[in-house]
């Protein structure tokens, strides 16, 4: 079996990173993939409601679910950036505890999915950042990014981010993950800054991905149906014949 792993961030937080992992791991699964989640950190989880939370969503897209803990390590019930929920939770997110639980879950499965937490330059640690730990990872990175206006600046600093770090964005994702007023001036917006990304990026684009409304009450049957979308279908293939085995 070859194991692969992607870290998959946003442009920023709310752009739909959750669904669009959902939706690779569904379209893979199709493919005959072993896929595996991970979402090392997650912030606002109300402990006695763990079902609520993207963890518990993306471990039941998998037979048998694994254990909470074992696809997130961190959790806080505070909705703040991951440095400053673990300063009020009086703990210290360890980047290298997640490297070693990475390598772990790696050789379990032929394709790794890591999602993070907002955008790539989070703080984690006084002095760590999301970034730090992709690199520590050393894998590629998917960006998810908004067709919403302010969509292309977003997407060109993550791209600059990782590039200035020697990170590979392996692609970017356009996603609309919420249903918005089709204005002619909206839809003008988001035509306009899908095209703008894709006239200058030098990395594969995929979508834009529409919002399917299912996912706001029925988020693994909206996510099965993201999984048959030409473009999803057309990303999960560009991930699986990507040189990136891991040893």
């Amino acid at each position: 079996m070859t194991h692969q792993a992607f870290f998959i961030t946003g442009t920023d937080t709310g752009v739909g990173k959750t669904t669009i992992t959902g939706a690779i791991t569904r379209a893979l699964q199709q493919q005959g993939k072993s896929v595996g989640v991970l979402k090392p950190i997650e912030t606002g989880v109300d402990a006695t409601q763990r079902e609520c939370s993207d963890t518990d969503r993306l471990r039941h897209l998998l037979t048998p679910p694994p254990s909470f803990d074992s696809v997130c390590l961190y959790t806080f019930p505070q909705p703040l950036a991951p440095f400053a929920a673990a300063q009020i939770a009086g703990t210290t997110i360890d980047l290298t505890r997640i490297h070693s639980h990475i390598n772990q879950l790696t050789r379990q499965h032929s394709v790794l999915l890591i999602e993070g937490a907002g955008g790539i330059h989070t703080p984690l640690t006084p002095r760590q950042s999301m970034r730090d730990l992709v690199k520590l990872l050393d894998i590629p990175c998917l960006i998810v990014g908004s067709t919403n206006l302010g969509g292309v600046n977003h997407c060109r600093l993550t791209v600059e981010a990782l590039e200035q770090e020697g990170i590979c964005p392996c692609g970017i994702v356009l996603n609309n993950s919420k249903a918005t007023n089709q204005s002619t001036i909206t839809q003008q917006q988001q035509e306009s800054t899908a095209k703008l990304i894709k006239d200058w990026a030098s990395v594969p684009i995929f979508g834009p991905i529409d919002h399917v409304k299912i996912i706001e009450t029925k988020w693994q049957e909206g996510v099965t149906q993201l999984a048959e979308h030409q473009e999803i279908q057309r990303l999960a293939t560009h991930l699986s014949e990507m040189g990136t085995e891991i040893e």
